[in-house]
Order: structure tokens, then sequence, then C-alpha cells
């Protein structure tokens, strides 16, 4: 390192005293030789940087156009070096290449070679940035071979990103997540009045040809009153009260010999699914696939009907996408059809992570579509070896049941009977949940490693059963039989009547949040494993194997939110079994400050995004998925971002300890 020249101090000072005045140059000289590639420079190329220096303060949402002469905005061309703050550098179609912030570098494209890609640079934060003028800048890397290998790098980093950004834009199937739902409705749906008769809503129909036809309740004022044609157009005067499609006439109607004439209402769907104008496309393939329905009402802020979107005007719209493959998979009469289909499932993730779509979201398109693809099997199961001897309902635990399941998730199921089977009952059973297990792992989800699944008659149980065990483990208190059970406690059902399941969370809840030792013990058990922050706060890796130099974000990060999220639930009423709902509840009990609770949930959403972004970027690396992170592949700015994060995640579990481990006291 250079020793810092005082004869270039007081040059500084008298030099630049108009730009420089508010600065103190002797900081300026010690941050330049903390900061890569500066540190390289020798002293008559840093004092000669240094005399040119400019300052610059931009504020947050500035656009920095280089080369621009356009009043206050003005950017010479130059090297801009940021002293605080952050900057996005993206593509004119707003993807995004890079983030950056203290001691990083942005304006090499267009020093270099006048930025032919168009890049923009836009401030995050408010930042203070010294340039290097363009002529300084040119100097210095013929002079200093480091220096300008330094920048060359840097630059061809930022094209390797854009070049794997447009390769995969351009080869795979386009993905539009977030196209209005006003873009895609059929406007001016056909309604009919709930009095009106089946005959007349069939005639409609046909003349409209359209498959399906919404009910809708005028108000009383404008029931009486005269409009026009075109009024009615504008606005239907009425609340959408169900909706009729052309299966309820085959199935209502025709099959039941029901008199045409009967009134509409008697065949509607009441209350029937919707969602509002300003919906997204991915948020209609969601409600579509998880309800398995095929028309959706849109209303405007009155509940009055302006269109009607069909999963057929959603397919139009998508090449690849949730609703499509939850579509083909119902189409399917063996596991081999379901396997074609269920190998798009990981380029479904890909095109959602490089979409940017928000995690959350990510997680629901796996949850309704693992949900499908497990129906799908049950139903072959079903055909396989006949209708079942009882009613039983298909339980699903940890991410399944969380809705954050990931490229690679592996599978975590049970049977909850309505009796006692006798012996070849249980071989049904036995022979059905084998069907699925095996099913489930031949179309990618694995079986699970420690056999928490349907196939182990541990858990094929009744109500009773399943009730007793809960309770066992609540009382128990065990560590270890703490531990193995929490996978439990995140607990959905995809088959089967779903009021089944009420009574057992209902004991969970009960019996769980009058139990303090059993808090205290899950309470000990969460807080063991810490974020992975040493002493003074750097990263704390993986010493040894395949993931050496590693960060384990699912068990070092995501699970320990998990886990804190779950212990709160429980002094809440009610069920829930997915993280961000459990915290959000947290905030009607205040039983955690705002702060906190806002904190775990931004923490849980950036790293289930890191998560999904490394492992889209190993699976279509290595045709696997990983979660585990390099750091050095991420921005100052990102690694600062997953430090605080991770800080987050301690303070939390401080919290939660003092609040839940003196029941142990």
């Amino acid at each position: 390192m250079v020793s810092i020249d005082k004869n270039c101090v007081e040059n500084i000072e008298k030099d630049r005293e108009k730009t420089m005045s508010a600065l103190d140059a002797q900081e300026v000289v010690k941050f330049l030789q903390q900061t890569l590639p500066f540190q390289s420079l020798s002293q008559a190329q840093l004092n000669q940087m240094i005399r040119a220096l400019d300052v610059r303060y931009i504020r947050r949402s500035t656009t920095v156009d280089i080369g621009s002469h356009t009043g206050e905005n003005e950017f010479s061309l130059g090297l801009y070096l940021i002293r605080r703050g952050a900057f996005e550098i993206s593509t004119p179609h707003h993807y995004l290449i890079d983030k950056i912030a203290d001691g990083e570098c942005f304006g090499i494209s267009s020093l270099l070679e006048n930025n032919p890609e168009g890049l923009i640079v836009s401030a995050i934060e408010d930042s203070l940035v010294y340039v290097v003028p363009k002529q300084v800048f040119i100097e210095l890397t013929q002079e200093n071979e480091e220096f300008a290998r330094y920048f060359n790098l840097l630059r061809d980093r930022r094209l390797h990103r854009l070049s794997a950004r447009d390769e995969h834009v351009l080869s795979k199937p386009t993905l539009q997540v977030s196209i209005p739902l006003k873009k895609l409705m059929s406007l001016q749906p056909v309604t009919i009045s709930p009095e009106e008769s089946i005959h007349a809503a069939a005639i409609k129909m046909s003349e409209a040809r359209v498959s399906s036809i919404l009910v809708i309740e005028k108000n009383a004022e404008k029931a009486s009153e005269k409009i026009t044609e075109k009024e009615m157009k504008k606005d239907s005067g009425g609340k959408l009260i169900g909706i009729v499609t052309d299966r309820d006439l085959r199935s209502r109607v025709v099959a039941c010999s029901l008199p045409v004439e009967s009134p509409i209402k008697t065949i509607m769907t009441d209350t029937p699914l919707y969602l509002d104008e300003t919906a997204s496309s991915l948020t209609a393939q969601l409600v579509m696939s998880k309800h398995n329905v095929h028309h959706l009402p849109i209303v405007n802020n009155k509940h009055q009907p302006i269109g009607l979107l069909s999963s057929t005007d959603l397919l139009r719209s998508q090449a690849l996408s949730p609703l499509l493959i939850v579509s083909e998979l119902n189409r399917q009469n063996d596991v081999a059809g379901l396997q074609v289909v269920a190998k798009r499932i990981p380029e479904l993730i890909i095109n959602l992570t490089l979409s940017e779509t928000n995690p959350s979201e990510i997680g629901e398109v796996l949850a309704a579509i693992t949900d499908n693809l497990t129906r799908c099997l049950i139903k072959m199961a079903l055909q396989e070896y006949g209708e079942a001897p009882m009613s039983f309902n298909f339980l699903v635990f940890g991410s399944q049941a969380r809705k954050d399941q990931s490229l690679g998730s592996d599978q975590d199921n049970a049977l909850l009977l309505e009796r006692p089977p006798n012996e070849e009952e249980s071989l049904y059973f036995k022979q059905l949940a084998s069907f699925i297990c095996g099913g489930l792992n031949a179309c990618g989800i694995p079986y699970c490693p420690g056999n928490i699944m349907a196939s182990n008659p541990d858990y094929r149980l009744t109500q009773e059963q399943w009730q007793q065990k809960f309770a066992y483990w609540i009382v128990s208190n065990s560590p270890q039989s703490l531990l193995q059970a929490s996978i439990f406690f995140d607990i959905r059902s995809v088959y089967g009547d779903k009021s089944n399941l009420a009574p057992l969370t209902q004991l969970i809840q009960t019996k769980a949040k009058k139990n303090s030792i059993f808090l205290a013990t899950l309470t000990n058990n969460a807080v063991s494993a810490k974020p992975p922050l040493g002493f003074f706060r750097n990263f704390v890796l993986e010493h040894t194997g395949e993931h050496k130099n590693k960060l384990d974000l699912k068990h070092q990060g995501l699970a320990l939110i998990n886990d804190l999220a779950r212990i709160y639930s429980f002094s809440c009423d009610g069920y829930q079994a997915t993280t961000l709902q459990r915290l959000e509840r947290l905030a009607d009990k205040r039983l955690l400050g705002r702060d906190y609770i806002n904190n775990l949930k931004d923490a849980w959403l950036y790293l289930s995004s890191l998560r999904y972004e490394t492992q889209q970027r190993h699976w279509q690396r290595e045709g696997k998925s990983s979660a585990f992170l390099d750091p050095s592949t991420l921005s100052p700015l990102q690694r600062q971002h997953l430090k605080l994060t991770f800080k987050s995640i301690a303070k939390a579990q401080d919290i939660t300890h003092g609040k839940y481990a003196k029941g142990l006291g």
C-alpha cells in the first residue's frame, strides 16, 4: 500500500477547493488505498487521479445517463466510484445485471465501448460518488496493466451475466406472469338475473357462443328503471352472485331431467370464485390450478362483473404456465404420462425465478402443481385397486404443507383413515400408499430419507391415533422427539374431506398453547441452530465436503424463520400452515413487535429468492438442485444485505428465547 503524501493532500485542498470543499482529502486518500483496484496505483498515479477527481451527489431513483448534457442531470464520461450508496445496472428491458455499492464502479461500458448494450444505471439510495474523468482513466489503464486488467474483467463479468440472461430468454418459452387480466379477459360478459329461467340462460349462451353465464342481482332502485343497451354494457347495475357453465347444464339439468323453466339460481354455483380487475395472470393461474375451475369472473371495486376469464384465455397467453401443466396432468391416464409432464416443472420454476416472481408465489405454484399431481396419482391408484373401503385423507407435511417447496424438495405425507382397518383393508391401503409415493418419486419428488410417507404403516392412522400421536409429542417434552416431530406440525390435507383435519389442528393448537414446557423445549430446539455469522459478523461457512466454503440457505436461514413462526403460531387462534401467514398473525396478537415481524418476513422473502436463484443456476449447470450458496459470487451490497438478514434472525431468536424458554426455568 502506498503512503499518504502530505503534499498531495495540500494540493488537493488548494486545487479542488470548489468541488471538494466539503471533503476531508485525507479520507479520500485512505478510501482509495483500501479499494480495489486503486491499491495497485503508484504514488504518482494516485496523485494524478486525485487531482482530477470530481464529486457528485446523486439522489435516489435518479437514472445516470453517462455522457448526457441535460442541465443539472449532466453526467460526464468518466469512471464513477461509489463512496457511499447503491445502484442497479439493468438492460433497456429492465433485466437486472448487477447491484453495486460502496467501493464499486460503473460507467465502464460507456468509457470503453460507448455502452453498445444500452445498460442503464439507477440510484437505489441517495449516493455520493467520485468521478474520474475519461482522459485520466484512459491514461491510468495505459500506464498500469493490473489496473486495466481489473476493469476489463469487471466488464467481461457483467457482459457474461447479460449474455446468460439473453441466452435464456431466447432459448426458452416466454413466461408472462404479470399481464393484467383486463388484457386477457373477455369483455362484456353474458349475464342473467337469478329469477330468469334455465331456458333463457341457454338461449343467451348459445347466441353469444360462450360456455358460461354470470348471474347478477340488480340493485333494487335500478331494477325498475329502463336503461339503454349501451348503459347495460357500461354498467351491469348489479352484483355477482353466481355462475353457470355448460357443464352445469349437462350435469344439473339434462342428467337430472330438471325442467328448463326452473329459475337459473337453482343450478348456479353461488358465491363463485372471482378476481379483481387489477390481478395478474399468475394469480389467475394459481386460483384456477388450486380450485380446478375453468372460468373466473372479473369484477370492479363495486363487485360488478366487467369481464370473464377462461382457462383458454390464459393458455393462449402462455407457452409455459402452471395452469397448462396442471391441465395436462389431469389429462394423463398413467404414471408414465405424468412423468413426461412433470419433467417440465423445473423449467417452469427456472422461468419464474428469472422473471423475478415473488418467492411466495413460486411456492404457491409448486404447491398447486404438486397437490394436483398427488390427486392424479390417487385417482390412478383407485382405478388400479378399486374404490377405497372407507373414506380417507391424504395429508402432507413440511415444505409442501407450508407451500415453500423448491427444486428437489422431497415428499412428506401420510394417510388419515376413517376407522381402524381390518387385515384386508390394511393391505389395500398399503398398496394404495405405495403406488402414490412411488409415483411421486418417479415424477421427481424424491422419497423422504426419514421415511415420513404414507407407505410407512406408522403414518396410516385414524383420527384418534393421530390425536394420540400429537398429544404424546406435546406432553413428552423430549427435545429429541420434538426435533423429529416438528415437521408434522406443518400439515395440510390435499385429498378427502378437509373438515376431517380440523379436530387434529384444533387439538394441536389447544394443547400446545397450554403447555409452557412444550413451547420452551421447542424454542430451545429452534434457537440451538444459529445464523451463520461469526464473532466479527463474517460468514461461517462449511469447512469440508462438497459444500466447502458455502452457506446452507435452507438449514442456516429459512428453517430458522420457519421454526420461529411455528412456535408463535401456537399462541394464535386458528391454525395456519404457511410461514408468512403465521408471521402476519403475530401482529394481530401483538406477540412480537411489528418491526421484528416485518424484518422476519423480509428475511424469509430475501432468503427464498436467493435459494431459488442458487438452485436455478445449479440446475442449469449440473442438472440437479442445491441450496448451498458461495457468498463470493454476491456483490458487496448483496453480502451486506445477507449479513443484516442473518442478524435480524439472530435478534428474533433472542427475543423468542426470552419469551418462551422460561417454561423450563
